[in-house]
């Protein structure tokens, strides 16, 4: 054991250029060569501060020339040894740190609520995997998952637990960084400036829509209205992510779940530029609750695609004599056999101006409408949007 109690043939495993990645994406800079090292330099706390990368694998004493520099880091960042020489062994991975706090001692937690956190854990990968390949507001995603994001969950893996109430470990592998990235001594390492893979991007969206879905939670509870979730979708928030949340945290879906607050973190692969400032999220039992019951709100609002209305106009309004218009239709739904379906709904419909006053003359004749676009639920009362097409009967 060496003397910042990480074994030897440990250290010895650690890469000079994973390490290298590390202190560039915290700061660090190199600022020269010294014999079989590399010198590293920043200012801390107003100061300036060197440490020294031992650069040959093959030299006698690398294992604790690297022990040196872990001391150096774990004093600077205020964190054990242990802790900068695990950061430093993930250096290909972002690793998603999600700690649950069940009612049972510390370092255990109850079967079932470990099977739905697991299950949970995964179900967040696969969101945040959809809304980075579909790269646009979904509230709900669609039940047939797109191929690119099935094969990222099936790259993903847990690592081991580690202390605390109950602390899972995601591990998301990112390709290997080439030969030709990253050169010591360079003021903007080329490698600063590749690409970033596909594994990064669903991690960045998923811390994203974790912090947003967190923040609507809140906000939602306190105004009683699920909106901010809705406005959260652009950031990656839908039914999926929430529903995965609130697994995290003991909610099944069922009536009377016992439920536990939980938070999540992120570590960084230093290989690529980490998003600043990515603090952990904390989720009370309250927003667990909260998380639910705005993914049940998203579902209820992701629009029927296609549907056929048939009823007749109540209502029609319009800014001017001319121009496009606002028409309330109590309808119920066509199936494609030309049944009527349902019950009647009052349907709020922005309508062109040739369409409006159709409208208008079909409400003057006592005449029915057809309908055909997206319905969508609006508290009360529904909308149809995106028209496709429009009949008077």
């Amino acid at each position: 054991m060496t003397a910042v109690g990480v074994p030897e043939h440990e250290l010895a495993r650690l890469r000079p250029r994973d390490v290298e990645r590390y202190l560039y994406q915290r700061g660090w800079r190199p600022g020269g060569r010294v014999r079989y090292s590399a010198r590293w330099e920043r200012e801390w706390d107003g100061r300036p501060r060197r440490v020294l990368l031992p650069l040959d694998r093959e030299l006698a004493d690398y294992a604790d020339r690297m022990a040196d520099l872990i001391g150096a880091l774990a004093e600077l960042e205020g964190r054990p040894p242990a802790a900068v020489h695990q950061d430093l062994t993930l250096s290909g991975l972002d690793v998603q740190y999600i700690r649950t706090m069940p009612r049972t001692p510390s370092g255990t937690i109850p079967v079932q609520a470990a099977v739905l956190a697991v299950t949970s854990a995964r179900d967040l990968l696969m969101a945040a995997a959809c809304d980075t390949v579909l790269d646009g507001p979904c509230l709900v995603h669609p039940r047939r998952k797109p191929q690119r994001a099935k094969d990222f969950v099936d790259s993903a893996r847990f690592g081991p637990s580690a202390p605390g109430s109950y602390v899972f470990q995601v591990q998301v592998p990112l390709p290997e960084a080439t030969a030709s990235q990253g050169h010591l001594f360079e003021d903007e390492p080329e490698w600063d400036m590749a690409p970033e893979p596909f594994a990064r991007k669903v991690s960045r969206r998923m811390y994203g829509a974790v912090a947003a879905a967190r923040w609507a939670a809140g906000l939602a509870d306190s105004r009683d209205d699920s909106a901010p979730f809705v406005a959260g979708a652009r950031v990656g928030i839908s039914a999926d992510l929430c529903e995965a949340l609130a697994g995290m945290g003991g909610h099944d879906g069922r009536d009377s779940p016992t439920l536990h607050g939980f938070s999540l973190s992120f570590a960084w692969s230093p290989a690529w530029p980490a998003p600043a400032d990515t603090h952990p999220v904390s989720f009370s039992p309250r927003d667990v609750q909260i998380l639910r019951e705005g993914a049940q709100d998203l579902r209820r609002q992701e629009p029927e695609r296609g549907v056929t209305i048939v009823g007749r106009t109540t209502k029609l309004k319009r800014a001017a004599d001319i121009g496009p218009g606002d028409v309330t239709v109590v309808a119920r739904l066509m199936r494609e056999n030309g049944d009527l379906v349902g019950q009647e709904r009052q349907i709020h419909i922005h309508l062109t101006e040739a369409a409006y006053d159709r409208a208008t003359d079909a409400h003057r004749d006592r005449r029915d409408l057809r309908i055909e676009g997206d319905l969508t639920r609006r508290g009360n009362y529904h909308e149809l949007t995106r028209i496709t097409g429009f009949d008077v009967l």
